[in-house]
């Protein structure tokens, strides 16, 4: 029911609207009742509604109706044809006859309702006077068969979950079925990390064939399978053993058989799903369900040519849709360059609090194959207001419940936690660090950093290390990379991890912890939104290195509003001022150099080396 104020904008809209209507057709028109929206478009919510005639190329007069939703203007108008073919004999033309004209993401002028109605009338003359043309009809349909194909599916059924890579060739893949899901992989092993990941808890992943055809184009929707017959028809004329794929999968399943079909659309790559029934039937005698694929022979000596008969016979199929999940279309929906890359880089995330934790979430999300979690400390209630992670892991080993939350919010990556302090992966030279494209240490310990260095110092520093930190109330952020040349992390470190560059100088006193009421427990009360833009920082910072490993050192600098600085008893360093290139008001990052010092690290290792 519309209040008072929007009844009175869409009668004002409305008639405005009917006026300019009359102008610029030449006739009055038809206004359509209640009734009539109800019986031509059901399942809309149309409230209001005019029928115009227009005469086209082919000297036929169709009518076409401008309809409005209760939220008209603010909401515009769509246009709907009436006299119009069987349905997906056009493109474009939906079941009850709307017409698709704007992208999902166009926005028109709630200010001009009018001139925006005026504008999808003529977009709809046109459109008819291209599909009347006949030139758009099979190009569009091919272009956008996705949707076509939905259009015309049977029911979700159990949803269809792709890991596959969706190019030729036709070849055999690998179906799970759980949870009301069925999800295809390339192989038994990439099932299995995948339905173990997302489900923990799932013990047994039990997998058997399907197929996937990749066809060269799109098919019509003339063209969609409506039979077993129809889609061993389909795979024949696919060739480059499409047709033998789908009778190794016929010949080797029992139940019901899954085939994908792959083709390429205007946006990339798309997948359809069809289901065929197997074993089990409608035939049932005496409570018992009768086998109809090896009906008159012994269990498991039903000649292969019958099973594929049987299987490809008169008998309907279902066709549904695909989700995509494979890590291609989860990071980047297969536009994005970098996902390859990434999917094979390894990094080590070292402490997996407030900082390490938001960054590993990061990359992941970014699509980072591999993600290794140090961390020996365990969650508390203290932690979840800068955390990632929330009550439910409150108690919980950071590192083990990280790798929970992301193994199971992205089941494709490799996610591997170690519930150790830095000594101790170092000490143990554990193999993950060796394998790592890149090591993130993110402690805010002095101790660990040391440690860390030097076993990248000794190893000759053969990937990049990123140390991480913040300086008072997050007000500013560092992050080190120490790479091939240049200084390491202790090369600008006192010997109590003090660095000899700061961003902000703090009056007397505003740089403080704080204490908890308990011996030793010190803390510094900012909160996750001020440390956000340094987690973005270094995340950004993480990505530079495993796209593009640098050789040299580098140190990067996140600085915070000055308003805000100010506003806690601080402001900007004079080492600061002369680094960045603008007034400093801020929030700004920018680039320093971290060069080689005669520090005690760099100077052991050279002696170490030369002895």
């Amino acid at each position: 029911m519309l209040d008072s104020g929007r009844s009175l904008e869409f009668r004002r809209a409305a008639l405005e609207l009917e006026a300019q209507l009359r102008l610029k057709t030449g006739v009055v028109p038809e206004r359509l009742s209640a009734s009539e929206l109800r019986a031509c478009y059901g399942r809309r919510r149309w409230v209001k509604g005019w029928r115009i005639p227009i005469e086209f190329s082919d000297e036929n007069v169709r009518q076409i109706d401008i309809v409005a939703n209760e939220h008209f203007p603010l909401v515009p108008v769509r246009t709907a044809l009436r006299e119009r073919p069987p349905f997906l004999t056009w493109p474009h033309v939906e079941e009850d006859g709307t017409l698709c004209l704007l992208p999902n993401l166009a926005e028109c002028d709630p200010d001009n309702p009018v001139s925006v109605a005026e504008n999808l009338l003529n977009r709809s003359v046109r459109l008819i006077e291209e599909l009347l043309e006949g030139a758009i009809v099979n190009r569009d349909f091919k272009e956008e068969f996705l949707t076509y194909w939905a259009y015309d599916a049977h029911g979700r059924g159990e949803e269809v979950i792709s890991l596959i890579d969706p190019a030729p060739p036709s070849r055999t893949v690998k179906l799970w079925r759980g949870r009301g899901l069925q999800v295809i992989g390339e192989d038994l092993a990439s099932v299995e990390k995948w339905v173990r990941n997302r489900f923990t808890e799932t013990r047994s992943v039990k997998c058997e064939d399907a197929a996937f055809l990749w066809s060269s184009e799109p098919p019509l929707p003339s063209e969609y399978p409506q039979k077993g017959a129809d889609v061993l028809a389909l795979a024949r004329s696919l060739g480059a053993g499409s047709e033998e794929t789908v009778r190794q999968v016929a010949s080797e399943n029992a139940d019901s058989l899954v085939i994908l079909l792959g083709a390429r659309g205007r946006g990339g790559p798309g997948l359809v799903a069809m289901h065929l029934p197997g074993r089990s039937s409608r035939l049932a005698r005496k409570g018992r369900e009768a086998n109809r694929l090896s009906k008159g022979f012994r269990s498991g000596q039903t000649p292969r040519d019958v099973l594929v008969t049987r299987t490809f016979g008169q008998q309907g199929i279902r066709r549904t849709g695909v989700a995509r999940a494979d890590a291609a279309w989860v990071h980047g929906r297969g536009a994005d360059g970098r996902s390859a890359t990434l999917l094979n880089k390894t990094i080590v995330v070292i402490g997996c609090g407030s900082v390490g934790a938001p960054i590993a979430c990061l990359l992941a999300r970014a699509g980072v194959g591999k993600i290794v979690l140090v961390d020996p400390d365990v969650l508390s209630w203290a932690n979840i207001g800068r955390h990632p992670l929330g009550a439910a892991y409150v108690g919980k080993n950071k590192a083990q419940a990280m790798q929970d939350h992301l193994a199971s919010n992205f089941p494709h990556l490799d996610v591997e936690f170690r519930d150790h302090d830095v000594r101790s992966v170092v000490g143990t030279n554990d193999p993950a660090l060796a394998d790592a494209d890149l090591i993130i240490s993110a402690t805010g310990s002095w101790s660990a950093d040391h440690e860390l260095n030097r076993w990248h110092l000794e190893n000759g520093r053969a990937q990049p290390v990123l140390y991480g930190w913040t300086e008072a109330h997050a007000c500013a952020g560092h992050g080190v990379v120490v790479a091939h040349e240049d200084g390491c992390i202790q090369c600008h470190m006192s010997q109590v991890g003090r660095p000899d560059f700061v961003a902000i100088d703090w009056q007397e006193g505003a740089d403080a912890n704080l204490e908890e009421p308990a011996c030793g427990a010190h803390y510094q009360p900012y909160g996750p939104v001020e440390l956000e833009f340094i987690n973005a920082m270094l995340g950004e910072l993480a990505l530079d290195c495993l796209l593009n490993a640098p050789s040299q050192s580098l140190h990067r600098v996140s600085l915070a509003r000055k308003s805000r600085i100010g506003s806690l008893g601080g402001e900007v360093s004079k080492a600061c001022q002369v680094e960045i290139v603008d007034d400093g008001h801020g929030p700004i990052i920018f680039d320093r150099e971290w060069p080689v010092t005669s520090c005690k690290a760099c100077g052991d290792v050279e002696k170490s080396e030369a002895a």
